[in-house]
């Protein structure tokens, strides 16, 4: 079987004469030889490429190439076929325009029709007599649709005598008979040009000369200027008032100068004027620049996003509406230093939202309630953006999942103070994000998060009582805070079941009527993944921990008086020993920490395991509580110490939600102040035995412990027996108080077997 070596691609002719565009730019042809073509710019003196035969064939047969035949020779040189170098496109006319020249064609095809079949003649008699033949013949050639081939048949044998004349649907096309002169020209261009002949030039009829002088054409534009184009918005009757006193006070000084009056413009006349104006810089002079860029926008839907993640906005939110702060129960956890350094002692509060989407898929990927925009309630933003918010959807048990999370490759924000501080800034660069700052005073830039706040705003602030409306006009007289019903809990909880179960489940005009969970379940299913992998949990907690500042001991390293330690440390401690190191605390999870060590980052584990997975809001209430029952004991123990915990994680269990929600702005001040606030440092043990075997195997003995040594003065110690035998004293080692030191140490002797009372040595 023969294989064919034929090119699928048409070739083309090449000619000097000819001129060639490829990718806009006008080339001539050079020379041609082995198969390769050299072409010259046109415009660009000395700019020459060069194409081989196949690559020529595959561009033309690609629409790349644009032959215009013979348009380098002159007019009068051109062969006259070469009716492409006229500078008329067809297409390019006016419907009216090209009414006329279809009109034209249509007339000349007619005559010259009626001309092959019947013999008619081309003088003026012969055409006058033929007028209405030639009439209804050229409705055929007018018709703009492809006729419907039974109605032709009929009409054919109508001609012929051998049928009834059909009925035409819709409109009936008629034309309307022109003198034979006139056909006789149109007939002659066309023969000469072809259809492009026919085109007229009743455009370029009328008066093309003003009747106002250049002086009041320079009036008349220095008025509107003045009076026109300014923030005032003058209507266009108060600026031709201006225009006939502006021209009034102008002949008075032409009239005292010996010069004749100028003639003031009527009111069409400025109105026709105005309208010739550029209409961007109208918009300019009248609104604004602002306005004007919003009004003139190019695009309405912001950049396209082909992945999901490839670009995430976000940006803060004051919600309109207030909430009851005293009816907070999750607040029982912060002490009223700690509620009046985070703003939260009010009696109802306006809550600030930080918001974050993915342009894509229009997915909400983080959300945080904050009193006041900080860097870390935008950090806590972030860190939900790459991490599965599952929790919160199952806190408020709703239905649909949110298990959409990743790394975006662009972040744009707005120029708030949190969004562009250093710590966000770092975030985003260990990350692998872009941080872009947004044009400031320009919400558009950031159109996909600035439409879902106001979705928000208009779709479930309304539903609920202590709404401040968007303005004082919308507010009227209101009583916003009187009718405040809602406490954060409630918020927290509206809002996630908001975007869970509502707003991801709304199909999205930009999204062409997908929800956007549908949106991201496609793209999924297609491969259309995220560019970047979420971070690690090692990766998140050293970039999202609070960076400290603590010195290592050989007891290890305590941060809110838990003590960390680790055998890398004790080494480091060894070679080193009182070193001050960076620490990375993280307060979502006080069950490790991580150091600096050698030039990379260490996780290093509590001393007890009771810290895994505690927060530091429920340490820092669990330290209060213990302190509450005994604020002289430092050494608790591992079960004592869990069962409080627990007791608090319980406590705040049914206001979860709000409490993952909220921002608890924990900073490096905040810690030194939450350690300074017991001043001792309390010590968790092991658990004690409280009883153990008897001697015979029956039952078990009560061991009991020791109780603390009482406070008592020097002064005041009474020694009953000084002539404790030698012997007894050994058994019995004194220790020195720690409440002072001129106090003799004193021990419990070993209790007597009869009565199991204490006796205190001297």
């Amino acid at each position: 079987m023969a294989v064919s070596t034929r090119s699928h691609h048409m070739p083309f002719e090449q000619n000097p004469h000819h001129l060639y565009v490829f990718h806009g730019e006008s080339y001539n042809l050079i020379h041609s030889s082995g198969g390769t073509s050299t072409f010259g710019a046109t415009d660009t003196p000395g700019k020459v490429i060069s194409y081989d035969a196949g690559t020529l064939n595959r561009m033309n047969g690609a629409g790349m190439v644009k032959v215009m035949p013979f348009a380098l020779m002159p007019e009068n040189m051109r062969e006259g076929f070469a009716e492409t170098l006229d500078d008329v496109f067809l297409h390019d006319l006016t419907p009216a325009q090209q009414k006329r020249v279809n009109y034209r064609y249509a007339m000349v095809q007619a005559a010259l029709f009626l001309k092959e079949t019947e013999g008619l003649r081309g003088d003026d008699a012969s055409l006058t007599a033929a007028m209405d033949d030639i009439c209804r013949e050229g409705v055929d050639f007018l018709c703009e649709d492809m006729p419907n081939p039974n109605f032709v048949l009929a009409k054919k044998l109508y001609k012929e005598g051998k049928g009834r004349k059909p009925q035409t649907k819709g409109e009936t096309l008629g034309l309307e008979p022109v003198s034979s002169r006139t056909l006789r020209g149109w007939m002659a261009k066309y023969k000469a040009g072809g259809k492009k002949a026919l085109t007229d030039k009743v455009a370029n009829r009328g008066n093309r000369y003003s009747i106002f002088s250049a002086e009041e054409h320079r009036l008349r534009a220095d008025v509107v200027d003045k009076e026109y184009m300014t923030l005032q918005r003058k209507p266009i009757k108060m600026v031709h008032q201006d225009m006939k006193r502006a021209f009034k006070e102008e002949n008075e000084r032409r009239a005292q100068d010996g010069f004749g009056p100028l003639k003031c413009p009527s009111r069409e006349t400025v109105r026709l004027h105005i309208k010739k104006l550029d209409k961007f810089r109208v918009r300019i002079a009248r609104y604004g620049q602002k306005e004007a860029m919003k009004y003139f926008r190019a695009s309405k839907t912001g950049l396209e996003s082909l992945r999901p993640f490839e670009r995430v906005e976000m940006d803060e939110v004051k919600l309109d509406l207030f909430t009851i702060m005293a009816k907070c129960k999750f607040f029982d956890l912060f002490s009223m230093e700690e509620l009046e350094a985070l703003g939260l002692l009010d009696k109802r509060k306006r809550w600030w939202l930080v918001c974050a989407i993915d342009c894509r898929t229009r997915c909400i990927v983080g959300m945080t309630l904050t009193a006041d925009p900080t860097s870390s309630a935008a950090l806590k933003c972030l860190r939900m953006v790459v991490s599965d918010k599952g929790q919160f959807a199952d806190a408020v048990q709703a239905y649909a999942p949110w298990d959409i999370y990743g790394t975006p490759e662009v972040l744009a924000v707005d120029n708030g103070g949190a969004l562009k501080s250093a710590a966000m800034s770092n975030a985003c660069a260990d990350l692998g994000i872009t941080k872009i700052q947004t044009i400031a005073g320009e919400p558009s830039m950031r159109g996909t998060i600035e439409r879902v706040f106001h979705t928000l705003n208009t779709t479930l602030m309304p539903r609920f009582f202590g709404r401040t409306f968007s303005n004082v006009i919308e507010r009227s007289g209101h009583p916003s805070e009187e009718r405040a019903r809602l406490t954060l809990e409630d918020i927290a909880f509206a809002l996630v079941r908001w975007v869970v179960d509502i707003y991801h489940n709304t199909p999205h005009e930009g999204l062409m009527g997908r929800t956007p969970l549908e949106q991201w379940d496609a793209d999924q299913e297609e491969g259309n993944y995220p560019l970047m992998a979420a971070p690690s949990e090692e990766q998140k907690k050293v970039v999202f921990g609070l960076p400290l500042k603590r010195v290592v001991q050989k007891s290890g390293i305590r941060v809110m008086n838990i003590r960390y330690h680790h055998p890398e440390l004790h080494r480091f401690f060894l070679q080193y020993e009182n070193v001050e190191m960076r620490v990375r605390w993280f307060d979502g999870d006080l069950g490790a920490i991580w150091v600096m060590i050698d030039g990379k980052w260490v996780e290093i584990p509590a001393v007890s395991d009771v810290f895994k997975g505690v927060d530091a809001q429920t340490w820092a209430a669990t330290r209060r509580s213990l302190r509450a029952k005994d604020s002289k004991r430092q050494e608790w123990e591992e079960e004592i110490v869990f069962n409080a915990v627990r007791a608090i994680e319980e406590m705040n269990a049914s206001r979860d939600i709000g409490a993952k929600l909220l921002d608890q702005g924990w900073n490096a001040d905040r810690v030194k102040a939450a350690e300074a606030e017991s001043m001792a440092s309390i010590e968790i043990v092991k658990t004690r035995e409280t009883s153990c075997e008897t001697a015979d195997g029956y039952g078990r003995s009560v061991v009991p412990d020791a109780p603390e040594r009482p406070e008592v003065e020097e002064a005041e110690i009474h020694v009953e027996d000084a002539a404790t035998s030698d012997e007894e004293t050994a058994k019995t080692p004194t220790k020195a108080s720690k409440t002072s030191k001129k106090t003799p140490a004193v021990k419990p002797s070993k209790p007597a077997e009869d009565d199991g009372s204490w006796e205190f040595d001297v």
